[in-house]
């Protein structure tokens, strides 16, 4: 079982006792820049000591008690925070003789560089798009600007050549059929500009809206790559192999630890479940408990906050005893799961009375609540991680069921087969985590 407490910071102060603090997850880090966004015009002091009592583990202390710390003792702590993640969130720590504003400044410098990293990522690609289009402009603009008319004829309709040559006879047939190799090589440009539209919306958008995602996105993967020379496509198709995803509040090495034991010969599946179960169920659940509080920020989730509560808090209390607690908790957190969706649909303006999948009808595609929702991404997650999530939500756990028929992915964890009774061997601790999970990325929607 991997230990995580290692990463921790750990001390003694005088009137607390041993005191620890988490490391630093990309969810904490999130929470840093929203931290000190809020407190922007303080002079720094009170979001250090927010940003250090969100990661306290112990002592169990309120808030306005650790607010009594001196300044001594609080400077004390956050200077051994820092020396813990010295190599990389505080890399940039410069001490100029006023603490409590250098710590803040550590923090925007390091996220400051994260993002030149992501745009320095983003360069080539919006070059590319622009050398193509000064190309495309320079050969064949002219051209095109005298056929437009017949290119977006063309465009909306298969069948558009043959209405031309319809209409104006074998004249147009033919020069529509000139202008084929210039419409043809102006449509696999504007293709190859689709494609990278994405890249080009993020970096011209960039100064003015410096989305939160970004942070994330970028100090989880810099650190991964740098770290464990593993892309993030590699991690995801492994985790994809074994049917699970990432949380944000989960530390890096975990995808590591998956990633180096899914190279071995074989599968793994026993070995890949106890490496999330483990993370989980360590210290009485200890940091399970921690995600689930951390939803508490999330307004769709508040009335359903004591449920999943007394979900954990039945964890920890039953622990030990002869009793497989997943056959009891895991129906409730579906329910829940299925409670909160109806919920974000509703407030998405996404109606819940329309098919869940897309369908055809008569050559036109109704969307249905899947595809719908999909648009929707996590702030905490980028694409492939985003996908990823969505998949193992959607098409496992919400994926379509028919009474006594196989699941189309053979997998147990189903809403359809649990809720209504025909399966009754749920009772998987790995069923569990995953619904936690689900419920996390649920959460983390925008």
């Amino acid at each position: 079982m991997l230990d995580f407490t290692k990463n921790n910071t750990k001390l003694e102060v005088k009137g607390f006792g041993e005191l620890e603090l988490k490391y630093i997850s990309s969810g904490d880090w999130e929470e840093f820049l929203n931290i000190i966004s809020k407190h922007k015009s303080s002079s720094g002091k009170e979001a250090t000591q927010e940003i250090i009592y969100h990661q306290l583990i112990k002592p169990k202390i309120s808030m306005d008690e650790f607010n009594r710390l001196s300044d001594s003792n609080l400077i004390m702590i956050s200077r051994a925070f820092i020396e813990k993640h010295r190599d990389c969130e505080f890399k940039y720590f410069k001490d100029t003789g006023d603490f409590f504003k250098d710590f803040i400044n550590a923090i925007k410098l390091t996220n400051e560089k994260r993002n030149e990293e992501i745009k320095r990522t983003l360069e080539p690609l919006i070059k590319s798009a622009q050398e193509i289009l000064q190309s495309f402009n320079k050969d064949y603009g002219s051209v095109i600007q005298q056929a437009i008319g017949a290119t977006s004829y063309i465009n909306k309709s298969l069948l558009g050549i043959s209405k031309i040559a319809e209409q104006f006879k074998e004249v147009q047939l033919k020069a529509a059929e000139s202008l084929r190799p210039m419409i043809e090589a102006y449509q696999s440009s504007a293709r190859i500009i689709e494609s990278l539209r994405p890249q080009i919306d993020i970096w011209q958008k960039w100064v003015e809206q410096n989305k939160s995602i970004f942070n994330n996105v970028g100090k989880f993967w810099t650190d991964f790559q740098q770290g464990y020379k593993i892309t993030e496509q590699k991690a995801a198709t492994v985790l994809k192999r074994y049917k699970w995803f990432i949380a944000p509040s989960m530390p890096i090495n975990i995808v590591f630890r998956i990633v180096k034991l899914a190279e071995t010969k074989g599968r793994h599946d026993k070995q890949i479940n106890g490496l999330f179960i483990g993370y989980f169920s360590r210290n009485n659940w200890h940091e399970l408990e921690q995600m689930v509080i951390s939803w508490r920020a999330n307004p769709l989730l508040k009335k359903r906050m004591n449920i999943l509560l007394d979900c954990v808090k039945i964890l920890k209390k039953t622990k030990g005893r002869n009793i497989n607690l997943t056959n009891i908790v895991l129906p409730t957190l579906i329910a829940q799961i299925d409670g909160f969706l109806t919920d974000y649909l509703k407030s998405k303006n996404i109606p819940w009375e329309v098919d869940y999948d897309d369908l055809n009808l008569k050559n036109k595609t109704k969307i249905g609540r899947k595809t719908q929702f999909k648009k929707y991404k996590s702030i905490m997650l980028d694409n492939q991680f985003d996908e990823l999530a969505n998949h193992v939500f959607l098409n496992i756990l919400f994926q379509r069921s028919q009474k006594g028929k196989s699941l189309k992915t053979p997998f147990n964890f189903n809403r359809h087969k649990i809720m209504h009774g025909e399966n009754i061997e749920y009772g998987r601790k790995d069923y569990l985590i995953r619904a936690f999970l689900v419920m996390d990325f649920l959460a983390s929607l925008k």
